[in-house]
């Protein structure tokens, strides 16, 4: 498996995503951490479907529409870029609409310093070579597992959520 020369897949002249924290800082608090599968209704192979790690920051209510900011951890592809990209822990927000097919399970519980520890963990995990083999689901896996061998999650824990997430987010 070989890593992108440029070790995080980040875009040459690609600015990162909008990140949130300044205004939605993760709280020192102990809070949820969870993976969610987005879920493609023309996907029907499941190591296809997308693989993120997130944590609840604040909800609010604007408008009447409920607003919740998470800290994502995740690989994503920016368009015009055949590869994965790591641009590190995000605060982003997502609506009560743009939840539909985006099923979420609880891993842990984390205090502030360990999910701060976790961002780490992730920031370290670098981005590999399209292969047609390796993807979100690898680079999520590989997180848990140092976050396992950090003592942030039990190998129950990961290993659950992850067999959740195989089987498309289905309980």
């Amino acid at each position: 498996m070989a890593i992108l020369p440029n070790e995080m897949g980040h875009p040459s002249g690609r600015l990162p995503p909008i990140d949130l924290s300044r205004w939605y800082p993760d709280p020192d608090a102990d809070l949820t951490v969870q993976i969610m599968v987005t879920r493609i209704p023309i996907v029907t192979d499941l190591r296809d479907l997308h693989w993120k790690l997130f944590w609840v920051v604040k909800t609010e209510e604007i408008s009447g529409v409920q607003h919740v900011y998470r800290r994502l951890l995740e690989v994503v592809q920016e368009i015009g870029y055949n590869h994965l990209t790591n641009w590190g822990a995000i605060t982003q927000v997502e609506t009560h609409n743009s939840q539909r097919n985006k099923p979420r399970k609880a891993i842990t519980t984390m205090s502030l310093s360990q999910r701060q520890e976790l961002e780490k963990i992730a920031a370290g995990v670098r981005v590999e070579e399209p292969n047609g083999e390796w993807n979100c689901q690898d680079w999520i896996i590989t997180v848990l597992k140092k976050a396992e061998q950090a003592g942030l999650v039990t190998n129950n824990e990961w290993t659950s959520a992850v067999a959740w997430a195989r089987a498309g987010g289905e309980d």
